[in-house]
């Protein structure tokens, strides 16, 4: 079991990785492009997958639970 620090912490790590690795993700895309690398390509498809996965898990975009779309 863990504490709410230690969730917050842990949740800013996951933020702060995926933040990194979606950059580097675009970097190495538009790297990839130019040298028309097409291994690079797919290496940094799955940087910016990965990055926008860590930046779901990391709970930033949270909705309240009672807000629904549509009603009032």
């Amino acid at each position: 079991m863990t504490n709410e620090r230690g969730r917050a912490v842990g949740g800013y790590f996951l933020r702060l990785l995926g933040g990194v690795l979606v950059i580097l993700g675009i970097l190495g895309l538009f790297s990839s492009l130019a040298e028309g690398n097409p291994v690079g390509l797919i290496i940094a498809g799955v940087f910016v997958v990965g990055g926008a996965v860590l930046l779901k898990r990391s709970g930033g975009a949270r909705r309240p639970a009672s807000t629904t779309p549509g009603t009032r």
